[in-house]
């Protein structure tokens, strides 16, 4: 059977009893996903090979059999192959071998059966890739992938509409040269050849830009390779090699290297567990080497480190890889953005350009692949060789809450209604951010090593004075009332895990904290020994906050301890406030104001997030809050609340009465 007799009848396979009218429409990307999701899982269950990596190898070099088929009259080797006249090694390796010899080894073969690599082959003849939009293979094959297979190499596949974000933020010209040193499944560079010729414009002098991706990963590169091929044929050189040996980039052919780029956007692998130690590696990069604080800088040392965070490194390499004038977007963990340790990496960044623009980007952007917080940095390289450290200290900033998914990854509510994304419009609006009042801020870096986004959000703060404004108030800092002497704020303990069960008294955690109370979990309760260790320095008593400080969700959430529950020890994630008599508002108003939206708003942005763990840290004292009159309105709101609070408190403790010892499971 030859490959031109398979087309209707794999058609009507794949779209799996859709109806034939809709065969013929354009290719759709549900179509798509479907057909290669379908095609996996038919190879996983029908081969021998146990390795997803494996199976994901073969469709890719069958991908890339079947465009060498459709361009270089290679459809003869194709056909003989589903005539079973000869294996894949013998008649598809060749074809391979002749059309991407960077990609394919001679010692290369397939691993799966021939029996189900024709099914594959079979699957794969009707999908038009010319007429597919060009983001299209690349999403479907990135949604097979998913994160089981590459999270455990640092490898998180950016959304698409970040990706449209970032292209449009840069706005590159079609003449650009443009490089992806972590190219993945080609998302940046497929983005970037769609923004740049969707209007078909083109250079004063025709010039078209390459378009270089790098990964070390071969399946990866197969892959980009692939869709490349299909959306931006003889523009784009993709390179199996490992982006971080310099010297290796230094000895590339012009026509394919990598150095001099007009343009860098990547999103490069990151993670503690994946560290670079290749010394070789290292010294090859100042960020690879040892640094000291030296009065107000930061200093280079002649050794080198033990090891270097991946993500460190693929900075440095895309400063390396610009030339003078260039710019540079780049997807980092928020752990490079706030941790003082690494304050040697922005006074490095500043030596060499300056920073332009900041995205910060809500924790769910890479969920459910994985959890960890990051961001966007804009940079442009220097004219000349360096610049003074510190030169910028204005920055456009912008601040996406919402991704277009939920923490699931779901794109869709339960109402049929798409979740909210802020990238479409960060993106949009970048380029009239001069008289755009909507995401985009000019914002005043306070702290030269604390470059999280949101910190320097000025939103929370203007809502927080027109509320003020409308109480007749005046706002003031924890940190000014603390220091006047109107809170007094103490951090909580650990008591360890043996201890847990050894007692009756409740050991409060963040978990417990939730809707202004605490939640009582016998199964940590402790002992009376365990409590008085530590009763001295918390002194707790009814009226007393709690306010979660540290930890991966809750913080900023409060409760009040009242008289049925303050016999108790808090964990050290927990911060609590004691108001003085003398105050100007009460636990209950002060309670109540730091629930206020705008308050919580304001709290979100001081947090920050390293790896996964959030932290509020000393930022806690810069929370502020407006100061009401005692108006005839506020005496209302805060009656009803405080009657609300004590009641549920009343009933929760005469519900205890009827507990009973249950049965352990």
């Amino acid at each position: 059977m030859g490959m031109k007799k398979l087309h209707a009848t794999q058609l009507e396979l794949f779209t799996c009893g859709w109806d034939k009218s809709e065969a013929v429409l354009p290719a759709h990307e549900k179509v798509y996903a479907a057909a290669f999701r379908k095609l996996y899982y038919h190879l996983y269950s029908n081969s021998r090979a146990s390795r997803a990596e494996r199976i994901i190898s073969d469709l890719s070099n069958l991908l890339l059999c079947k465009i060498a088929g459709d361009r270089n009259g290679g459809g003869a080797a194709l056909e003989q192959f589903l005539d079973g006249k000869g294996t894949a090694n013998e008649l598809l390796l060749p074809i391979l071998l002749k059309t991407f010899p960077h990609l394919v080894g001679e010692d290369e073969k397939f691993s799966l059966e021939d029996k189900v690599l024709r099914y594959g082959l079979q699957e794969l003849a009707p999908l038009s890739f010319q007429s597919a939009p060009a983001h299209i293979l690349g999403e479907a094959f990135q949604a097979l992938i998913g994160p089981n297979l590459r999270g455990d190499k640092g490898q998180f596949f950016t959304p698409k509409s970040l990706v449209k974000a970032i292209v449009a933020v840069l706005n590159p010209p079609l003449w650009a040269k443009v490089v992806d040193p972590a190219c993945g499944t080609a998302g940046f560079l497929v983005e970037m050849h769609t923004f740049q010729t969707k209007d078909q414009q083109l250079s004063s002098s025709g010039k078209i830009g390459k378009l270089i991706g790098m990964d070390k990963d071969r399946d990866l590169c197969r892959l980009c390779e692939a869709i490349l091929e299909v959306v931006a044929p003889h523009r784009a050189s993709v390179l199996n090699i490992n982006s971080l040996d310099l010297a290796s980039l230094s000895q590339l052919p012009e026509e394919i290297s990598p150095l001099d780029a007009d343009f860098i956007l990547t999103n490069p692998p990151f993670g503690a567990k994946i560290k670079i130690t290749d010394k070789s590696i290292l010294r090859q990069y100042s960020l690879g080497h040892k640094w000291s604080l030296s009065e107000k800088f930061w200093r280079q040392e002649v050794n080198v480190r033990d090891a270097q965070d991946p993500q460190i490194l693929f900075l440095e390499l895309c400063i390396r890889l610009l030339k003078p004038n260039g710019k540079m977007a780049i997807v980092l963990p928020e752990g490079v953005f706030g941790n003082y340790s690494l304050g040697y990496v922005w006074d490095f960044v500043r030596s060499q350009g300056r920073v332009t623009a900041l995205i910060d980007c809500p924790r769910t952007t890479f969920q459910p692949s994985t959890d960890t917080k990051t961001n966007v940095l804009f940079f442009q390289k220097a004219e000349g060789n360096h610049m003074p450290c510190h030169s910028s200290t204005k920055i456009w900033t912008a601040v996406a809450i919402n991704c277009g998914h939920d923490r699931r990854g779901r794109s869709v509510k339960n109402t049929g209604e798409p979740y909210p994304d802020d990238f479409q419009s960060i993106g949009v609006s970048f380029l009239d951010r001069q008289s755009n009042s909507g995401f985009w801020q000019l914002a005043t870096l306070t702290d030269p090593y604390y470059l999280v986004p949101r910190y320097y959000d000025l939103a929370p703060l203007q809502e927080l004075t027109q509320e003020a404004n409308r109480l007749g108030s005046e706002l003031m800092s924890l940190g000014e009332m603390s220091k006047n002497g109107y809170l007094r704020i103490r951090k909580g303990h650990e008591v360890g895990a043996e201890t847990y069960g050894t007692g009756d008294i409740p050991f409060v955690r963040t978990s417990d904290i939730a809707n202004y109370e605490v939640s009582i979990d016998p199964t940590r309760a402790v002992s009376e020994e365990v409590y008085l260790q530590y009763a001295d320095q918390q002194q707790l008593s009814p009226n007393d906050i709690l306010m979660v400080s540290d930890g991966r969700y809750r913080i900023g959430r409060t409760a009040i301890l009242h008289a049925h529950n303050y016999h108790c020890v808090v964990q050290s994630h927990i911060r609590i406030i004691s108001v003085a008599p003398h105050s100007p508002i009460s636990a209950i108003e002060l309670l109540y104001l730091l629930n206020l939206p705008m308050v919580q708003h304001q709290i979100r942005n001081m947090v920050f997030i390293q790896s996964t763990l959030g932290v509020l840290g000393k930022r806690l004292y810069e929370i502020c809050i407006p100061l009401p009159k005692h108006t005839s309105e506020w005496e209302r709101t805060i009656g009803e609340f405080q009657m609300l609070i004590e009641k549920r408190a009343a009933l929760l403790n005469r519900l205890r009465d009827f507990e009973h010892l249950g049965y352990e499971l």
